[in-house]
């Protein structure tokens, strides 16, 4: 492993998984009000709400009959994700090289404990929600990730393996990862979603198989 580079940063949604988003997936899933979804996403990238409120709002959404779903229907709506091709193979050979690994996700914590533990990922920053004795989500939620501010749960991680940010490697496809992308070593957008992440990005990958970012990663 090269001196410089000790630890590499994946966005979930899009860059470990094919989804894109495990909220549109839910939203499919529970036949949310399309206008409502936007609205509220609206309402977070202009400012409006904090991103808690955004999933508290959404999570009304999936309401029925004036109750939350069940954590069951969750995973049963999430359960048929498919993994990057390469993800398995990749990390194992930067695992090899040396580096910890970690998830910072404006995604699920359910989706995303179950990624790293597949793939042996240590280190895990995702939202999650919080259910009632019978296991019913309630409008509590687990805000551990602002899409639009993962570098503060990168700089949390810098200080709890004090490693600094110029030691670490960033991937991402989004906008969400530019605050990553803006205070690591080196950044990566794998497939970029969109023209801002392309443009702050120090290398731009586009492949179907995550086994490229080897070529780059030292």
């Amino acid at each position: 492993m090269s001196a410089k580079f000790k630890v590499i940063v994946f966005d979930m949604d899009g860059t470990l998984v094919k989804e894109t988003s495990c909220w549109e997936t839910l939203h499919r899933y529970f036949q949310s009000n399309p206008k409502l979804v936007k609205r509220n996403m609206e309402d977070y990238l202009a400012g409006r709400i904090s991103y808690c409120e955004w999933m508290r709002r959404d999570l009304l959404l999936w309401k029925q009959h004036n109750k939350y779903p069940h954590i069951s229907e969750v995973k049963e709506a999430l359960k048929k994700y498919k993994m990057i091709e390469g993800a398995y193979e990749s990390i194992k050979e930067l695992k090899k090289r040396g580096y910890i690994t970690a998830i910072v996700t404006g995604g699920l914590d359910i989706l995303a404990e179950e990624i790293a533990q597949k793939l042996g990922i240590e280190y895990v920053y995702a939202n999650g929600f919080k259910t009632d004795e019978d296991g019913y989500l309630t409008e509590h939620v687990k805000c551990v990730v602002d899409p639009c501010k993962k570098g503060r749960n990168l700089i949390d991680l810098s200080k709890k393996l004090n490693i600094p940010l110029s030691a670490f490697i960033a991937i991402g496809d989004t906008r969400f990862d530019l605050s990553m992308f803006k205070i690591v070593g080196l950044s990566i957008a794998f497939n970029p979603k969109d023209e801002i992440i392309e443009k702050n990005a120090n290398i731009v990958i586009k492949s179907n198989t995550l086994l490229k970012i080897l070529e780059y990663v030292p």
